[in-house]
């Protein structure tokens, strides 16, 4: 669980203003999992592979981490349709970001491509509107 509370809290550290809604967390919280999704993403965002070609799976342990970071006064759920960062969880964020050495691989990934989802970029990849 401390794992995905972790990646949680990178996610939204390093997404546009520090918050994300459900889609986009789900996304990265599936491909920061493995160096395979990690390329992938990566891919995507180059131009290499198209969002139909990327996988898209919910991750349950990201609900569980969602939960336990918002009972913790880490997150605050915006209307059930978006999570941001309080001030306690930007701190948390930096804290792990300044540790360095566990979580790197994640943190630079994250770094790499938290900002640059977009909801346009989202939602053609869990609609897979590019089939057509």
């Amino acid at each position: 669980m401390s794992w995905g509370i972790a990646v949680l809290m990178l996610a939204l550290f390093y997404s546009r203003g520090k918050k994300s809604n459900f889609q986009k967390l789900q996304f990265l919280a599936h491909s920061v999992r493995l160096p395979e999704g990690r390329e992938e993403v990566r891919g995507l965002l180059s131009g290499e592979y198209r969002p139909n070609e990327v996988s898209v799976r919910v991750e349950p342990s990201l609900n569980r981490a969602v939960a336990f970071a918002h009972a913790l006064g880490m997150v605050k759920i915006d209307k059930g349709t978006s999570i941001s960062l309080t001030d306690k969880g930007v701190k948390v964020a930096q804290a792990i970001v300044k540790q360095g050495e566990t979580l790197a691989e994640e943190a630079k990934f994250l770094s790499e491509v938290a900002p640059r989802m977009t909801d346009a970029l989202m939602k053609r990849v869990w609609r897979l509107e590019d089939l057509i």
